[in-house]
Formats: C-alpha cells, structure tokens, sequence
C-alpha cells in the first residue's frame, strides 16, 4: 500500500503510468484494426474466388475462328482453393485424379484442363484398279492430306472385286487410317478473369466441351498472423525503478521483464 500511495502521491509518477497506460491501450486499438482489416482483406479474396465460380459455372463455351480461319473455343476458367477441405467443387477434381494419375492431395498440380472433341470427316481418294485376273481386280485407294500445325490425315485402302454370275462381288476389303490430331491452349488473363482457349487447324473437329480449373490455396499463400499478447524478454527502457531498499525513482533501466506488445510490433 505505502508502494501504491508512493507511486500515486507523486506527480510526475501519475503522469508516466497514466501515459504508459495510454500508449498500451492505443496500441491495443491499434492492433484490433489492423486485425480487422486483415480479415476483411482476406473475406474480400473468398468472395471473388466464389463469383467468379458462380460465372464459371454459368458460362459456356464459345466458338469463333482466329485469323487463320482456325476454330478456337474459350470458356471462363473454375479456381478451386485446396486449402477449404469442404469445398463443392473438389468433386470436379476427381475424374482428372484418376485419369492423369495424380496425387489425391494434388499439392504439385496447378491447372486441370480437358476437351471433349468430336470428329466429322469426309474426303476424297485416288482410286487405281489392278486387274488380278479375268474376273476379278483389286482397287486401291490412297489419300495424303496436311492441314499444318501438326495436322494430318492418310488413307490407304484396298478392295478385292470379283465379277461372278453376271454381278460385282466385293470380295475383301482393308482401309488404314492415320491422322495426327493437333491442340493449342493458353490460359488468358482477360479483364481480370482467367479463361481457357483451345485452337486447331484440323477441319474435322468440332470442339464440343471445355474445363479448366486452376488450383490454389489461399491459406498457404497468405502471411502468418502473429498474436498479440504478453511475453517474458530482456529490456532496456526508461521508467520506474523499485530499488532494494524500497525507494521508488524514474530512470533507466535494464532487466528481465513481463511485456505486452500488438502483433504488428512483433517480428
């Protein structure tokens, strides 16, 4: 009590603890905006990840013809955040995980992205007969096509034809068909909003479907919170001292103490 009246009685004593006092709380207030601000910050990444999936999942795809005449599709990419283990939408992840071999954490993999394509083709070949004997030939017929850019069709093909009682029989008939199929994609940035686009110069294609999802996980990515709160150091500051002989005086000082501090003073 003779401590608490000493510390009190004094003038200049009051006014330094009333002013430590201050400076405490201000921090503290401090240290509550800026938590508050962090959270808001972090609220604000969430939403837009969940409107742009909300248009994802609205969007379709879009077929138009770049320069070249080549069809190219584009759709509005998904964001799946690994880090929210109750996220809707890590169903969409599964058939890749299965198909590609991945891992079930998919913790090496950035982008999932698959194409449903649909062939119709038609052409024309170069047909020459060889006759094998008075009532039979064999026709062979050859086609050799480049579209570019890595596109290509082949056709080989022959017929055995027999002429027998009056009628044209075919006998034996073979076709091979080689065709090397050619796809480019990129993922766009456009207005803020990742898309996938996917061209070919393969005439037959038709480009039915498209998806890509790009994982990320927030969590990981964001700065770890550090807490405010009460600690045991060595300082060395000025303020009031109790001395041995219970004399109380202001000073410097130097000492193993209890501190409190906000977080953002923390390193």
């Amino acid at each position: 009590m003779e401590i608490i009246k000493k510390i009190f009685g004094n003038k200049n004593t009051l006014t330094f603890v009333l002013g430590a006092l201050f400076v405490l709380l201000f921090l503290k207030q401090c240290n509550q905006v800026a938590s508050l601000k962090q959270d808001v910050k972090y609220a604000q990444e969430d939403a837009n990840i969940a409107l742009n999936n909300l248009k994802a999942s609205q969007d379709s795809v879009t077929v138009l013809r770049n320069e070249n005449g080549d069809q190219l599709a584009q759709i509005r990419s998904y964001k799946v955040d690994l880090s929210i283990k109750n996220n809707n939408l890590v169903k969409l992840t599964k058939k890749y995980q299965k198909a590609l071999d991945l891992s079930e954490d998919l913790s090496t993999v950035n982008s999932l992205i698959s194409a449903e394509l649909e062939i119709k083709d038609s052409l024309l070949a170069d047909a020459n007969v060889t006759q094998i004997d008075s009532t039979s030939a064999e026709v062979t017929f050859t086609s050799n096509e480049d579209f570019g850019n890595g596109n290509s069709r082949s056709l080989f093909g022959t017929s055995i034809i027999k002429y027998d009682f009056g009628q044209f029989k075919v006998l034996d008939s073979r076709f091979e068909l080689t065709q090397t199929l050619s796809l480019m994609a990129a993922i766009e940035n456009i207005d803020g909003a990742d898309r996938l686009k996917l061209s070919t110069s393969y005439p037959g294609i038709e480009i039915k479907d498209i998806e890509n999802i790009n994982l990320i996980n927030t969590r990981l990515n964001r700065k770890v919170q550090k807490k405010a709160g009460w600690s045991i150091g060595i300082g060395v500051g000025y303020g009031i001292n109790l001395n041995n002989n219970q004399v109380i005086s202001t000073g410097p000082s130097i000492g193993l103490g209890v501190y409190w501090s906000p977080k953002f003073l923390r390193f």
